[in-house]
């Protein structure tokens, strides 16, 4: 009743037809005719007379099992994952898919597609951050060289390094294959501050060398300069080049950090070696040609400069009045809000166009002077040198100074109780003094107590990522209404620009989730619209607070990017969690709410934040067979299990063929005889010998509690129980504690399991921070 044939060809008049036979249910047809062809489809014949699926059954449209969900702040909608290929540039990737819906969007019929989560953002903010750095590091460098040399043609020779240096990294990132994500472009703004220290070292001894040239009366003339200017460079050459060196190979150890690790920081450590190797080479080859054109004294007269200064002076009023008149306006505004004035436009003009004339006519006119003779060089030395006569003259004096730095940054490192623990042991036991007994000494240990450890270096992504544990017994239905609930709640907080909630999963492999499985994207508005005083942490405690609901645990405090790696790292959706493995489901279900109290009791652990897996957390309605009663009736158990099958769940029978689409056929009962749990026993089947029995008759029926979802890992059964420190707990020293409470537990026997074998194991994404400490 569903097929299309060929046959072959037919010739006639000169011409070939092809033949075919056209039996395909929906081809070219509407829905109502769609359904008017199955609803004619003949099922059986008696005596003589056809009968169709139109007098056994009522053909009608319906969904397909749903087993997901979405919402837009608090109301349903409808959406799409679009998942980029490995490797593909993201940036251009979004552009494309924002391409894409434009050109889609005037087919929709008024329907429009919001883009909820995009990385754009992301990528626009990290390249500013590098641009931003890089216009302040050129700005501070030309203010100090101008401040300590009084030269702003030597503070050009430096400014002049860094963004040569910066395009020589990137021309190193196109060859090598690194791409410009937020490591890699973090690495060039990181080694910005290194970068233009090579060229003010070089340029510093130049500066010097020329300035003795000039006091010296020019000896040798313009080739006793450049000699000169040689030498300075070759005198602090070899310090440059070692000092880079030595950098580049602390990054060694970078290069030799595996999986999630290596992955996140390798792009870090390429460009900043990439920006230092670059530095060096423009600082020793690029300085000094520079230095050789721009460090030298004036030889014209004063009227040129003058001349000079004026064009330039008004050249930059023409630009202003004509093509930087929105430049100026703002300008203006920002000096009378800064100031408190009221200046108008044409004031701040003449006072750019001065501003700007006098800096040509002090470039043009500077003189190359010695160094000594600049005021805060004087002063610098006024201070340095009693100081440090000081320090010599009372050396073992001031050698407690690095003494006390070491002992204190040590009781900072790895704590102070640590350091002095084995002095008051040898107290103890020498002079029978007890140290602890005084509370000065034990606050006085207290006050370091070690730095806290993390397994993940959280970038600011600008948005939550809220994942809270729903029960999983919870329906579709149910799970949709607490996500709507949740979603506009959190909506309401001012700083919250846009929530995107989504239960169960997509239409995907790579997104594996049940049904009561909630996922939450909250998008942050830009801070400047936050309220005075909030920070990413308040507006998370805020979210925690609005939108846990009766029954749901505290969530995990996870950003998008941040929970997907963690995820992917330990399978859970948590940083850090206690695997148990065990030999059967009651067993692991009993184990995990035994750990999980154990846990809550830890004074390391946010107890709210304990959420234990519900093994056996999901209702089951089961149909036994009756085998006996079954063969009476010609029943085998296949025969029974299908009409469970087809009668509740649904079977396909066959799709249909519209086009380059398909649809499912399905047969079965109507949901009168399948909405009561307490009617399913009294489904009339007929049987093979023709008699008409109650389900019940050849199956027991019973609700029983069963795992939503099978975990294993090395072949044997586990559950989790995953946990969150209290804050200012580190997740290394906690899970430590957690672990060894637990053993310590069970040996006393206060943690007790059922009858197996059962084991414990801590998991999760800072088992990579254990290892990379170990490689680093």
């Amino acid at each position: 009743s569903n097929i299309d044939v060929g046959a072959k060809t037919i010739e006639a008049s000169g011409m070939e037809y092809l033949v075919r036979g056209i039996g395909f249910i929906g081809a070219g047809k509407t829905n109502v005719e769609t359904i008017e062809q199955i609803e004619e489809t003949v099922v059986a014949t008696k005596d003589s007379l056809p009968i169709t699926i139109r007098d056994v059954a009522a053909v009608q449209l319906g969904p397909a099992f749903r087993r997901g969900a979405l919402d837009w702040n608090g109301s349903e909608a409808v959406g799409g994952v679009v998942v980029m290929r490995y490797g593909e540039n993201p940036r251009q990737v979004i552009e494309r898919v924002k391409a894409r819906i434009e050109s889609l969007e005037p087919e929709l019929g008024g329907i429009k597609i919001h883009g909820v989560y995009d990385r754009t953002q992301l990528v626009d903010e990290t390249v500013a951050t590098l641009t931003g750095a890089l216009a302040q590091q050129i700005a501070i460098t030309i203010a100090v060289i101008v401040l300590f040399l009084l030269h702003i043609r030597a503070s050009i020779v430096v400014a002049t390094t860094l963004p040569v240096a910066v395009l020589m990294s990137f021309i190193a990132m196109n060859t090598f294959g690194i791409e410009a994500n937020i490591m890699s472009l973090a690495g060039i703004a990181i080694a910005i501050g290194t970068m233009v220290d090579m060229g003010i070292i070089i340029s510093e001894n130049i500066f010097r060398g020329v300035a003795d040239w000039e006091s010296e009366g020019q000896p040798g003339g313009d080739e006793g300069r450049l000699k000169r200017i040689g030498d300075m460079t070759g005198e602090v050459a070899p310090a440059v080049i070692t000092a880079v060196s030595t950098t580049v190979i602390s990054f060694l150890p970078v290069f030799f950090l595996t999986g999630r690790d290596y992955r996140l920081f390798s792009p870090l450590a390429w460009t900043k070696t990439y920006a230092l190797v670059a530095s060096l080479i423009v600082a020793v080859l690029l300085v000094p040609p520079l230095a050789r054109w721009l460090l030298k004294n004036p030889k014209g007269t004063t009227w040129k400069a003058t001349i000079a200064a004026v064009v330039f002076g008004g050249l930059v009023s023409a630009l202003g009045t004509f093509v930087w008149r929105d430049k100026i306006d703002q300008i203006t505004t920002w000096v009378n809000d800064l100031a408190n004035l009221n200046v108008s436009g044409f004031v701040v003009l003449v006072a750019l166009s001065l501003l700007a004339a006098g800096l040509v006519y002090a470039i043009l006119r500077e003189r190359v002077r010695p160094v000594d003779e600049n005021l805060v060089a004087r002063s610098v030395n006024f201070l340095y040198e009693p100081t440090l006569r000081l320090f010599l003259r009372f050396k073992k004096t001031f050698l407690v100074v690095p003494l006390l730095i070491v002992f204190f940054g040590l009781g900072a490192w790895i704590g102070l109780p640590r350091i002095l623990s084995p002095i008051d042991q040898w107290a103890l036991r020498n002079l029978d003094a007890d140290f602890n007994g005084s509370q000065q000494y034990v606050d006085f240990k207290h006050t370091f107590t070690g730095l806290s450890t993390d397994d993940w270096i959280a970038l600011d992504e600008g948005s939550w990522f809220y994942m809270p544990s729903l029960y999983p017994a919870a329906s579709l239905s149910q799970a949709m209404e607490t996500l709507q609930t949740q979603d506009a709640m959190i909506h309401r907080i001012p700083e919250v620009a846009d929530v995107l909630g989504k239960i169960g999963r997509v239409e995907s492999a790579l997104d594996p989730a049940p049904a009561a499985m909630i996922e939450t994207y909250v998008m942050l508005k830009p801070r400047d619209q936050w309220r005075d005083g909030m920070t990413e942490a308040k507006i998370w405690d805020e979210i925690n607070e609005l939108a846990t609901l009766p029954g749901i645990t505290i969530a995990d405090k996870l950003q998008p990017i941040e929970g997907r790696v963690v995820m992917l790292q330990s399978g859970i959706k948590a940083s850090m969690a206690i695997r148990i493995y065990g030999d059967s489901l009651d067993g692991l279900a009993k184990a995990a709410e035994a750990v999980s109290e154990k846990i809550k009791q830890h004074p390391m652990v946010n107890g709210d934040a304990v959420s234990p897996d519900i093994v056996l957390g999901k209702p089951y309605v089961e149909f036994e067979v009756d085998r006996t009663e079954s063969a009476r009736y010609g029943m085998t158990v296949r025969d029974v299990t299908e009409i469970i099958e087809s009668a509740l769940g649904g079977k396909n029978a066959t799709t249909t063929v519209e086009g380059r689409e398909r649809y499912a056929i399905q047969v079965r009962y109507q949901r009168s005889y399948r909405d009561d749990i307490d009617e399913l026993a009294k489904i009339p089947v007929v049987t093979n010998t023709g008699d008409e029995v109650p389900l019940g008759r050849l199956a027991t029926v019973k609700t029983t509690w069963g795992p939503a979802v099978v975990n294993s890992e090395d072949a044997r059964l586990v559950a989790h129980v995953a946990f969150a420190p209290r804050k200012g707990m580190g997740p290394l020293e906690t899970v430590d504690r957690v672990m060894e409470s637990l053993n310590n537990a069970r040996s006393a026997g206060e943690l007790e399991f059922p009858a197996g074998n059962f084991e414990l194991e801590a998991v999760g994404s800072f088992q990579n921070q254990i290892e990379a400490n170990q490689r680093l």
